[in-house]
């Protein structure tokens, strides 16, 4: 696996994610069912969904920035090295790569 592979799929995780809490309790997440619970009209609920993409992208750009050691995780801020299974380095551009696919 290669790097940008790694981040594609990291995305695409995300939106399969945000996709179970749009469909609400048949999502089967916690999350999906009290949003059900809220009873939005259509608008509110896209604007909440919106928000949890949101909430969602920054909190996984934010763990992918402690692993490259370009942001901290918990009180500690150093570079960590992601391997995959066969031994090839992920990390050095995971955060740029990231932050391209989360902004464009």
């Amino acid at each position: 696996m290669r790097a940008k592979k790694f981040i594609d799929d990291v995305v695409a995780s995300n939106a399969s994610l945000l996709a179970l809490y749009a469909q609400g309790r048949e999502g089967q997440t916690r999350l999906g069912a009290l949003l059900d619970g809220l009873a939005l009209a259509e608008g509110q609920r896209e604007q909440i969904l919106a928000m949890l993409k949101l909430a969602i992208d920054d909190t996984t750009y934010q763990l992918v920035c402690g692993i490259e050691g370009s942001a901290s995780l918990g009180d500690s801020q150093q570079d960590y090295t992601l391997l995959d299974e066969e031994g090839n380095t992920l990390t050095g551009a995971l955060d740029t790569l990231l932050y391209d696919r989360l902004n464009t």
